[in-house]
């Protein structure tokens, strides 16, 4: 005997097929917008990172530029900061949504902590700072956004700052004064960060050479730079 289905039955399982299929599409649909919006940020985050790349170097390059026309001794000491700077050397500055304290940024690099330390502490030998009272005493020196330093036909959201120390390598005690034996002798230490406006950061270490020659009463016009080495950062 041949058993025949209802309508009603018919109708039931065309809904069934009918509500996989639209799951099915549903579940493709997801994928392929999770895929693409993965792939956007990727994107964008590659973008980014070569921007603040970028900026990083630019920054090593600005200081060479402003420090030619500079003293050196009032750099290191603290007294004068580039041209085209924003204010002082201390401060919040805000980078997007993401704040920026200039004093507790040099702190960092002076004593591995947000806060100041003694010249005692500054001198002391560690793995980071292995020259005892010639370790570098960095003073922030060019900062501010970058479209105020140079024109670009598109300006990015990235804040520079750019430290200046003396070079380690030298052993007269005195990380506030160019001067001690040839090995460091018209040499200073830089170190670039850039900063972009979701708190990403590209840094650059480089540095910078005044050529002067023996016998010549003045030095060679312009910096030298080199020995410049890359960081990243994904987070301050």
């Amino acid at each position: 005997m041949i058993r025949q289905c209802s309508p009603a039955s018919s109708r039931g399982i065309a809904l069934i097929t009918v509500l996989l299929v639209a799951s099915l599409v549903f579940v493709v649909g997801v994928g392929l917008s999770l895929v693409l919006t993965i792939g956007h940020l990727v994107a964008r985050n590659h973008r980014d990172a070569a921007i603040l790349q970028a900026a990083g170097h630019a920054g090593i390059e600005l200081a060479a530029r402003s420090l030619a026309d500079t003293d050196w001794q009032d750099v290191l000491q603290g007294t004068v900061v580039a041209e085209g700077a924003d204010g002082a050397p201390a401060g919040v500055r805000m980078v997007g949504a993401t704040p920026i304290d200039l004093a507790e940024e040099t702190h960092r690099l002076n004593c591995g902590r947000t806060t100041s330390c003694s010249p005692a502490e500054r001198a002391a030998v560690t793995l980071d700072r292995p020259f005892g009272p010639n370790n570098p005493f960095w003073q922030l020196y060019l900062f501010g956004p970058l479209s105020s330093f140079a024109a670009f036909r598109f300006p990015a959201s990235t804040y520079l700052l750019v430290w200046v120390a003396d070079d380690g390598r030298e052993t007269d005690g005195r990380p506030d004064l160019d001067g001690g034996d040839d090995a460091g002798r018209h040499v200073l230490r830089a170190r670039a960060v850039a900063v972009g406006r979701d708190g990403a950061r590209s840094s650059v270490d480089a540095e910078l050479v005044r050529v002067c020659l023996e016998g010549r009463p003045t030095c060679e016009p312009g910096i030298r730079v080199q020995s410049q080495r890359e960081t990243r950062h994904a987070v301050p």
